[in-house]
């Protein structure tokens, strides 16, 4: 018997190259529709056929409106699955719904046919596109395969995400705050304690600054009193006090105080939550590290490899080194992942090539440069220079 998965993303994904990756014991591979990636598929095949799902019958043999499950292949799939998204979840507003899996029970025997008594159990979602380079993906893959992902990180940074995108700014600040109070409170939960744990953290330190040196967004009311703190040029100290400041406000604050905040007016909360979700985010990121191990690098090329998905580009220039009077034309070619040329693939070749030139050449003069698809000869780009 062939099992084969549709999970869906809950929101419109472009992945604009992909090709088939190894999954398990299986094959996972993207499918796209109408120039969106709507779906992972995963399949695999000589599964027994007792995997497939059947109905329960009463005392009475009559059948009754139930299914019992009992594929085997169904709960890891959606482990690595889960662990795999929760490390993209760091970085992007992705969901890959994984409790609203599409499981098909294809019969690939005779006698399949009849022992198959469910073969379909489906359901579909839908949402916006969110552009997602298939790297990502696999990387996500390789790292969920020996380890845990980071789901307590992506859970509290993607609720963060939602009551942004829901303007339920106080929400947001308690969740981004919860990630950053969990990771460098140190047990702390008093006032003075907390913000001596964060302070003394130079991670942390690291972190708030790199996000002072952002735009991060300002809310639409000018003068809430973190839009008013921002702006003042604050140090590190003073915006690890306001922090705290706030969360005593937000989380542990009584209706009965004058001045107490209220679910139904979010605006002055809005630039305490950008500012609370961007220190989260980069807190979130340093959770995704394992998926930059140069070793993934080099599993995705050869899986990539292996299935055939490698485009060679080929790039003739034309150049002239200074004190000569002539032209010199030389080529390069470069091997990435692929099936296809994007916009993306090109812009990337584009980069190597120029940091190539001025690696081998840093005083020459860049006249032309063509780049050509070696397999096709498709035209990827033609730059010429008008100026002596």
């Amino acid at each position: 018997m062939k099992i084969r998965y549709t999970i869906p993303f809950k929101r419109k994904i472009f992945i604009d190259d992909h090709w088939p990756v190894p999954f398990q014991n299986g094959t996972l591979r993207i499918i796209d529709d109408e120039g969106h990636t709507k779906a992972v598929e995963i399949t695999f095949e000589n599964q027994p056929s007792n995997y497939s799902p059947d109905f329960s019958k009463n005392s009475d043999g009559v059948i009754a409106a139930t299914l019992t499950h009992r594929d085997m292949r169904l709960h890891p799939t959606k482990v690595q699955l889960d662990n795999a998204i929760s490390f993209l979840e760091c970085m992007f507003d992705i969901d890959l719904v994984t409790d609203e899996i599409l499981a098909e029970y294809e019969a690939e025997t005779e006698k399949e046919v009849e022992e198959i008594v469910v073969s379909k159990i489906a359901s579909e979602p839908n949402e916006p596109l969110l552009p997602l380079s298939f790297d990502f993906l696999t990387r996500a893959l390789m790292a969920a395969q020996n380890s845990e992902g980071p789901s307590f990180e992506s859970t509290l940074i993607r609720s963060a995400r939602k009551a942004t995108a829901k303007k339920a700014y106080i929400d947001s600040f308690r969740y981004s705050f919860l990630l950053i109070e969990a990771t460098f409170g140190g047990g702390n939960f008093k006032t003075a304690g907390l913000k001596n744990s964060l302070k003394s953290s130079e991670n942390f330190r690291e972190i708030v600054t790199s996000v002072l040196m952002e735009n991060f967004p300002i809310g639409e009311d000018q003068n809430s009193p973190t839009a008013v703190f921002i702006k003042s040029r604050p140090s590190i100290d003073e915006v690890i006090d306001h922090l705290v400041d706030f969360r005593g406000f937000y989380f542990h604050g009584n209706m009965k105080r004058k001045n107490a905040w209220r679910p139904d007016d979010q605006s002055q909360a809005e630039s305490l939550a950008h500012l609370a979700a961007s220190i989260a985010l980069n807190l979130s990121m340093q959770a995704t590290k394992a998926l930059f191990s140069p070793e993934f690098e080099r599993q995705h090329f050869d899986d990539a490899k292996r299935a055939g998905a490698i485009i060679v580009f080929q790039v003739h220039y034309n150049f002239r080194e200074p004190d000569e009077n002539f032209d010199r034309t030389l080529e390069l070619r470069f091997s990435i992942p692929g099936t296809k040329p994007t916009s993306r693939s090109a812009f990337y070749i584009f980069q190597n090539f120029f940091s190539a030139f001025q690696s081998r050449h840093p005083l020459a003069e860049l006249k032309s440069a063509n780049c050509k698809m070696v397999e096709t000869g498709q035209q990827i780009f033609d730059l010429k220079f008008y100026v002596d």
